[in-house]
């Protein structure tokens, strides 16, 4: 089971989201192009690539349009087991600088709003994907160095963001003097906002051998921890940050309490077997601790503001779990 907790030192009181009845982990991508604008094939094809990968859901997100997913739910969709959600890629710019956005679940399409800064339009934006009943995340901060921490963190209706993109040019590890998209993640939970980090495909080539000059799907995703596959409670549970963000890492346990956090990975043998390192890191990107078991655990002491999970496979895979803050934290 997995309990996320929010401790407030100001009111003294530890904020649980207590698990619904049989919780199950459920594998999706929120960011997915296809041939209705700038992918290379149908939505019947990226469906159906999904599908047979063994996700559980998939967000089509083309740019600032709303592909319907009611005909690719009666053809592919299964009760429980597959379930195609409606979104859209809101394609804003600032000052040639692209600013994008995805909006999950959304009943409508979400076209730019504008704005006479980066963080007003991201704001903007955002809210008008949640006024279309949609999740708003900010994609790929790095792609034509369009965003930083601050933008991110003075847009209150963002409360997600892109970690990871599987996009081959948006620079996820930044250089020559950017940060890269993890160290901008650090910079805004130290400074006391709360947001979640997404891992996603950015999928638009699904023809030919894949290669990593392309926009290939499968190289990046998250897995939602929900009591059923529904658009609603899988929206919810990403609200609540119920989820974890993976380019190939797998979580066979996850659970907060007021102690600590406990981690469990999945057990193999052989010589091919992959070996893990777990990093519990806190403020401004702190090493607090590093445990190399396949049972990972952190204590509290009391002191952190936060305290997330890096975990890397020998395999070059990484999962992150979200942040848990001990401390009151900025929305």
């Amino acid at each position: 089971m997995i309990h996320r907790i929010l401790c407030s030192c100001v009111l003294g009181i530890l904020w649980a989201c207590v698990a619904s009845a049989q919780p199950r982990w459920l594998k999706g991508n929120t960011h997915t192009h296809t041939s209705n604008t700038d992918g290379d094939s149908s939505p019947d094809t990226v469906v159906r690539w999904y599908k047979e990968h063994g996700y559980y859901f998939v967000v089509i997100s083309d740019h600032d349009s709303l592909t319907p997913v009611e005909g690719l739910n009666g053809l592919f969709g299964t009760p429980g087991r597959f379930l195609v959600l409606s979104g859209v890629e809101v394609t804003d710019r600032f000052e040639g600088k692209p600013v994008h956005l995805i909006g999950v679940g959304v009943r409508e399409a979400v076209t730019p709003q504008g704005g006479a800064t980066v963080q007003e339009m991201l704001e903007r934006d955002a809210k008008a994907i949640r006024a279309a009943g949609g999740v708003p995340h900010a994609n790929h901060p790095n792609f034509g160095w369009a965003l930083t921490s601050e933008n991110i963190a003075l847009a209150p209706s963002l409360k997600h963001f892109e970690l990871w993109n599987g996009h081959p040019l948006v620079n996820n590890r930044g250089g020559g003097g950017a940060y890269s998209t993890e160290e901008i993640w650090d910079q805004m939970l130290s400074s006391g906002r709360l947001i979640y980090a997404v891992a996603a495909d950015d999928a638009h080539h699904f023809k030919g051998e894949f290669s990593p000059g392309l926009a290939n799907p499968g190289r990046a995703w998250i897995v939602v921890r929900a009591a059923e596959l529904s658009a609603a409670a899988l929206l919810a549970a990403m609200e609540r940050g119920e989820f974890y963000a993976s380019t190939g890492v797998t979580l066979k346990d996850y659970e907060v309490t007021a102690m600590g956090i406990r981690i469990e990975l999945p057990a193999a043998s052989g010589a091919t077997a992959p070996r893990y390192r777990t990093f519990f890191i806190g403020r401004h990107g702190e090493v607090l601790r590093r445990d190399d078991t396949l049972t990972p655990s952190y204590t509290f002491t009391g002191h952190e503001l936060f305290v997330r999970a890096r975990i890397e496979s020998s395999t070059g895979a990484v999962a992150w779990t979200q942040p848990v803050f001990l401390k009151e934290v900025r929305k």
